[in-house]
């Protein structure tokens, strides 16, 4: 029985070792997966930047033209001085919905209210469309995207190989 008890005893000891080196090894060392790399030379991302990455990968962007405020005020019950900085680009003279939003919160806390603005824009905008319109259209406004980077927010309003591109270029500028 005494050598049951020592090996059992062994046995559990060897276990908890086991338990807590993988717990240790979950609880992460620094092996820098995962983390992005950073560019200490690179310049803070600016909108005009940002737009600039954006739009040299989006066909035709040439062909969007600055939104008014009014559009600003009409589509999504802001104004300018909401944010740190904007831009909203679309087609002025053209039967193509193609469409780039890029805001600049005022802070970090402003973020979330900049999601659910253009969350908010999406819904409005899906509601007013009309099946009279170009059905080809349609699947940019119903696929748009949103994404966040920082105190940047994005929203593109295109094809599926322009907006992934757009994203991407999104991402890689605001790094």
């Amino acid at each position: 029985m005494k050598m049951n008890a020592k090996r059992l005893t062994a046995l559990v000891l060897g276990l908890l070792c086991l338990i807590s080196m993988l717990a240790l090894s979950a609880c992460g060392g620094d092996d820098g997966e995962g983390k992005e790399t950073v560019d200490p030379n690179k310049e803070p991302a600016t909108l005009e930047s940002i737009y600039t990455a954006v739009s040299a990968v989006v066909p035709n962007s040439d062909k969007l033209v600055d939104a008014a405020d009014t559009y600003l005020s009409g589509f999504f019950g802001a104004a300018p001085e909401d944010f740190a900085s904007y831009k909203i680009v679309n087609q002025s003279m053209s039967t193509s919905i193609d469409e780039i939003g890029i805001f600049e919160a005022k802070s970090a806390e402003d973020v979330k209210k900049l999601e659910k603005m253009v969350d908010d824009f999406f819904d409005f905008y899906e509601s007013l469309w009309n099946d009279d319109y170009l059905e080809e259209e349609y699947p940019k406004l119903k696929n748009a995207e949103r994404v966040t980077s920082g105190n940047f927010v994005m929203y593109v309003i295109l094809d599926d190989d322009a907006r992934a591109d757009a994203i991407t270029a999104f991402e890689n500028a605001t790094k």
